[in-house]
């Protein structure tokens, strides 16, 4: 006994079996473009990860220079100098931030946007160095124009001593 409706079953049981084919293919290209998306973005993180550790590392290495020309100009203040070892002093920081200047303008464009903040804290000090030049000048202005007049003053007393004599 065959069932009344078997050509009827038989169309139904192609169709689904063409749907269920056509779902797990279509869930497998998914699954596929879902792995293929993931390995990209991992690939893509693993980069920019890299990249900020390489900008990370050379912010420290900046940091650590900048802490030493700090130190420098500190020393230059808070010590009294001649003239010859302020000028030394200042060659040494005036080298040291021309150096850090070089090594960020050798960078490439994209790492340089990181770095602005070196950028213009290495102008602040040029400005500093040149205030402090201008101050050393006028002190030591100050000092000759002091022991002139200490040496007026002599002077005049002995030209007064000898009047009153």
């Amino acid at each position: 006994m065959k069932p009344l409706n078997a050509k009827d079953r038989k169309q139904q049981k192609l169709s689904f079996y063409v749907y269920f084919g056509l779902t797990l293919f279509l869930f497998g290209l998914c699954t596929i473009f879902t792995f293929i998306t993931a390995q990209k973005g991992i690939a893509l993180l693993e980069s920019k990860k890299s990249s900020y550790d390489a900008i990370f590392k050379k912010q420290a290495e900046l940091n650590f220079q900048l802490d030493e020309i700090f130190r420098d100009l500190i020393n230059l203040k808070s010590k009294k100098r001649t003239t010859s070892e302020h000028k030394q002093m200042q060659r040494i920081i005036n080298n040291n931030r021309m150096m850090m200047e070089a090594e960020i303008a050798a960078m490439e464009s994209d790492r340089q946007e990181h770095l602005i903040l070196y950028k213009t804290i290495l102008d602040q000090i040029k400005e500093i160095q040149t205030s402090l030049d201008l101050y050393e000048k006028e002190s030591n202005t100050r000092l000759y124009n002091i022991e002139q007049l200490e040496k007026c003053r002599q002077k005049y007393q002995e030209i007064s001593k000898r009047r009153i004599k």
